[in-house]
């Protein structure tokens, strides 16, 4: 049963999701770093993906993020900061469980 998530554009509810790859295209230029052919930005999608997807929400993430705890790394939770406001600021969530065969 996988947990999926999915981006839509706030500007723009009604084309639908955003493909997640061109998510990271944006996310790179937004923050001037060349696309990698094989790894997400700041592994966004690893992280902060994973958490959308597991129902957690970006205002959630983004206090998380502002609020290290001890032992954190405090520039690591800087980055996942600025990458949650961004992606909150120009997308809505959806997250879902699939469940059965398609």
């Amino acid at each position: 049963m996988p947990n999926c998530f999915n981006l839509t554009r706030k500007t723009d509810l009604d084309a639908g999701p955003v493909a997640l790859a061109k998510v990271d295209e944006e996310l790179c230029a937004r923050f001037q770093e060349p696309v990698h052919e094989t790894k997400w930005f700041r592994d966004w999608y690893n992280i902060i993906g994973f958490s959308v997807a597991m129902g957690r929400t970006l205002p959630e993430l983004i206090e998380r993020y502002a609020n290290p705890g001890e032992g954190d790394d405090k520039e690591w939770y800087a980055e996942l900061y600025q990458v949650a406001e961004w992606l909150d600021a120009n997308f809505t969530t959806s997250a879902w469980a699939e469940i059965g065969r398609r």
